[in-house]
């Protein structure tokens, strides 16, 4: 349906944008966002998915949490994952321990090492040296391709908290996540004014 539409009729998917709703687990908020380290766009209320908790297991602390937000005119996941006001976030220098995986651990999406020009997938540090120590974090921003489909996600991100320490999303370990649904996207979408077009994307 999706390949249909957009190739029969393209002037009927110029009046659909993605509306900013607030996100119901397992289904994100639709929207966009800007993968530069700077949250302010981000709504910590509507936008949170999940608990991120010390080494993926619920019944430990909550170390960090784990916000999305999904672009569906160009199929693109935005995740924010920030580390609770009493935890530090902490960058490895011999490990990427900074990541989004699918389905599986070794299926990750994006990484600190991905780099940011624009082109999913993109990553950028949160807060980095905000006390002083460049090891440190609040958290990351980050991009990734995704179609829609019924997922997995897994977050992850290296913490202080009595000692450096693991978070992930609940059962992240050894291969499983929260379950996360992305709708096929024309069903996520609405008529929205041309005026309100132009001001998405002016």
């Amino acid at each position: 349906m999706r390949h249909l539409l957009t190739f029969v009729v393209p002037t009927v998917l110029a009046l659909l944008v993605p509306v900013l709703t607030a996100a119901t687990p397992p289904i994100p908020t639709f929207g966009t966002a800007v993968v530069d380290g700077q949250y302010s766009e981000w709504n910590l209320t509507s936008d949170f998915f999940a608990d991120m908790y010390r080494a993926g297991n619920s019944s430990k602390a909550v170390e960090s949490k784990l916000y999305l937000r999904y672009d569906c005119v160009h199929n693109t996941m935005y995740a924010l994952v920030l580390v609770q006001a009493n935890v530090v976030g902490f960058i490895d220098a011999v490990a990427d321990d900074a990541w989004v995986a699918i389905d599986a651990i070794n299926a990750k999406v994006v990484n600190q090492e991905s780099g940011n020009d624009g082109v999913p997938p993109d990553f950028a540090w949160v807060g980095r040296a905000y006390d002083g120590d460049s090891s440190h974090v609040q958290g990351y921003e980050a991009s990734f391709y995704m179609v829609p489909g019924d997922y997995l996600i897994i977050a992850h991100i290296e913490v202080l908290d009595e000692g450096q320490q693991t978070s992930a999303t609940d059962n992240g370990f050894p291969h499983t996540g929260p379950e996360l649904l992305i709708p096929d996207w024309p069903s996520a979408v609405q008529p929205s004014s041309f005026g309100g077009i132009k001001s998405l994307y002016r």
